[in-house]
């Protein structure tokens, strides 16, 4: 995770943030905080190799399906891992009778909102502040960091 958010060694994946926030996007302990919240899928390319990208999927009270943490090892980025990843995670929701999934992306990151709408995702026009006491994010380098959340919705199961 670190390495796709915070690549420093001339590594600039799309997922890259290091011109909006320093320091590691996350620690162990992060890991193991979201690992209470949810799951964490991971896609590897063999069953015993390395990880090549990775998700977090949490359920909201209202039964949708909350996506954060989408990593992708830089090396591998446009090898289309992050939509096989993201693929998944939506086929397990309808599997699950899950009509909606949402995630939340920082608004500066034209890039990757614009990947995510490409996906079906869709502004829904509430913004959160962003979390500036919390160092699971790293340092912020900008004062005007907001949230937007993007749902899509899935297929009906019972249509």
């Amino acid at each position: 995770m670190n390495r796709a958010y915070r690549a420093s060694n001339g590594m600039d994946g799309w997922t890259n943030e290091r011109e909006l926030l320093a320091g590691q996007r996350i620690s162990e302990g992060g890991v193991r905080e979201m690992l209470q919240r949810g799951r964490i899928v991971i896609l590897r390319e063999t069953h015993r190799g390395a990880i090549i990208g990775c998700i977090h999927v949490a359920v909201d009270p209202d039964g949708a399906w909350h996506t954060s943490m989408l990593a992708v090892d830089p090396d591998t980025q446009t090898a289309g891992s992050g939509k096989a990843i993201k693929q998944e995670v939506e086929r397990q929701a309808m599997a699950a009778g899950v009509t909606r999934m949402r995630m939340e992306v920082i608004k500066q990151r034209e890039a990757l909102i614009a990947w995510h709408q490409r996906r079906g995702y869709a502004p829904t026009g509430e913004i959160l502040p962003f979390p500036y006491d919390n160092p699971e994010v790293g340092r912020p380098l900008r004062p005007d960091l907001e949230l937007i959340v993007m749902e899509k919705q899935l297929p009906d199961p019972a249509a």
